[in-house]
């Protein structure tokens, strides 16, 4: 009777409590979506296609939704600074060229509001290839198996595609920054490769106003080069067999293989497997669209192995004391210092424990301040909470490296990894699902890993760092110690044909247990074994029909074909 009597106390209040609780629950979600609503706010031009403008005509910069900014409490007009391409501020653009809108506000959260576009004012006279002829031919439109509308037709959708292409590039903010960069730029007498596009030129103009601006010139330190090592590291080369430490007979099987497989799908690749730094077979296979073999050069998009990519530019950061893996994005990003506990770590952007979410849904590192828009919803942002794989940190780790060094990360990437290792031209569309690669490129940084952070006799970061890098377990509600999350990597767990489906024992695996790498949503390949001293590549456009079936085959023949 007791019991029951005191039950029927405690209810309520356990009643209140639930109620309570849930009523915070909802009004945090609710702040959660309008944070985010926030930041997917776009600027526009109260005149449309005045992003190449007369002098005079000044543009007017204001948010494509006032409605919805002033419903989620962005009450405060923007403001709007003009500067030069020397950075010098005008009250409005007064001379022809690149002009840059340096936008202010007050975020519905209190945090400032930064974002920056490009502007070009036009001269008085034009020069010639300011106005190119447009006219783009579509030499395979509208192709053989086409409708007889369409080949009716072809004439007018032809016209309204070229026209569409004037329109963008002359009505958009590409578009100025594409002219811009034209009329700033000297002739090269050879094709611009990707880092000395008009693109890249843009987001040094952007970052040098960001750095004036904010006051961070002065804290700008230097990014040292490759240490040389002696004796050398190995470097992927051509070799024999014995040397390898692989059977007579492994390119043979392995190419056979990959043959079986291009054909099969349809999809064609290149691949790439060296160990003890020799070469076991490296050679391209299938047709691409147009029925022609590939080459060995085939560049592909490897979407998530680019996080890879970006951690070993940042383990250079780490390895020389600029960057540290447990510091704050606040120690690099001026306006997060007063926001505490929602602000991630680095290791926490690593490894997907940052509470951000996304794939470039707010921007990537080309965006001038994506740091700002990531800043006008931290107030709710819950780091080390709980894991939700992403790439917004790997877009915040770039944007912080290049504020410590004061260079553009796409340079960064270029003249600190890509040019010591003789890569080719490049494309990094972003720091975490967008660089485009040959095989031979992804064999280079996997003998670096495999080497343990050296190639040949460049040492880019000490052993220490490198076990810096490796898998550890997460520390994040429910998950405990079985997610294990590395810096730009993970742990490759590719298990025997006989081994039983769930095997968690190491003599189940095909490969070592130490075997790193990462995914890749196109299909390609990256895995290292530094226990064996294997690298193992794989270049192509999509995993294509039957990669569940011949990715197994795969890499069990390469397992049989190691002799020591």
């Amino acid at each position: 009777m007791t019991l029951y009597w005191s039950l029927v106390r405690i209810s309520p209040l356990l009643l209140i409590v639930s109620l309570t609780t849930m009523m915070t629950e909802l009004a945090d979600n609710r702040k959660r979506e309008e944070r985010r609503e926030f930041q997917s706010q776009e600027l526009m031009l109260a005149k449309s296609a005045s992003w190449i403008f007369k002098l005079g005509e000044t543009p007017r910069v204001l948010w494509r939704d006032v409605e919805t900014v002033r419903r989620l409490g962005g009450n405060e007009p923007l403001r709007v600074r003009w500067f030069n391409a020397e950075l010098n501020e005008s009250p409005e653009p007064n001379a022809p060229g690149r002009w840059l809108a340096w936008i202010e506000g007050t975020a519905p959260n209190g945090t400032p509001i930064r974002r920056s576009r490009t502007f070009y004012a036009l001269p008085e006279q034009l020069p010639n290839f300011v106005l190119p002829d447009l006219t783009v031919a579509f030499p395979n439109f509208p192709g053989p198996d086409a409708t007889a509308v369409l080949r009716e037709h072809e004439t007018e959708i032809v016209r309204l595609a070229n026209d569409a292409l004037v329109r963008t590039v002359l009505g958009s903010e590409q578009g100025a920054v594409l002219v811009a960069g034209l009329t700033e730029i000297e002739p090269l007498g050879r094709p611009a490769t990707y880092i000395e596009s008009t693109a890249v030129r843009n987001d040094e103009c952007h970052l040098a106003l960001k750095l004036k601006l904010q006051g961070l010139q002065d804290q700008v330190r230097a990014l040292e080069p490759p240490r040389h090592l002696d004796p050398p590291a190995p470097i992927l080369r051509d070799g024999s067999t014995e040397q390898a430490g692989v059977t007579a007979d492994a390119k043979a099987r392995i190419d056979a293989v990959c043959h079986a497989w291009a054909k099969d799908s349809g999809e064609p690749f290149v691949t790439l497997i060296a160990r003890h730094g020799v070469i076991v077979t490296h050679e391209a296979f299938g047709k691409d669209a147009a029925g022609q073999p590939i080459g060995r050069d085939y560049r592909c998009w490897v979407a998530s192995i680019t996080k890879t990519i970006t951690a070993i530019v940042f383990s250079q950061f780490l390895d020389q004391g600029l960057i540290d893996l447990d510091d704050s994005l606040a120690t690099v990003f001026p306006d997060f210092r007063n926001q505490g506990s929602h602000v991630p770590t680095f290791r926490q952007c690593f490894t997907h424990t940052s509470g951000l979410s996304g794939h470039g849904e707010l921007g990537d590192m080309h965006t001038a301040h994506l740091e700002n828009i990531v800043l006008n919803g931290i107030d709710v942002n819950e780091p080390g909470v709980k894991y939700s794989y992403c790439g917004l940190g790997y877009e915040l780790v770039a944007k912080a490296m290049e504020i410590v060094v004061g260079k553009n990360a796409a340079k960064l990437y270029d003249e600190h990894l890509f040019r010591p290792l003789h890569f080719g031209d490049v494309r990094m569309g972003n720091a975490s699902s967008s660089g485009e690669f040959t095989a031979m490129e992804l064999g280079l940084l996997g003998q670096w890993m495999a080497n343990g952070g050296s190639y040949g006799a460049q040492q880019f970061i000490h052993p220490g760092t490198f076990e810096r890098l490796l898998p550890r377990p997460l520390q994040v509600a429910g998950h405990g110690d079985t997610a294990v999350e590395g810096i730009g990597i993970h742990y490759q767990r590719h298990l025997k044909p006989d081994a039983p489906r769930d095997s968690k024992h190491d003599e189940d695996l095909l490969f070592g247990p130490n075997t790193l790498g990462h995914g890749s949503f196109s299909g390609c390949i990256f895995l290292i074994d530094p226990d064996q001293e294997l690298v193992v590549v794989q270049v192509r456009k999509q995993s294509g029909p039957g990669s569940a079936e011949w990715s197994p085959k795969f890499f069990q023949e390469i397992a049989t074909v190691l002799t020591d």
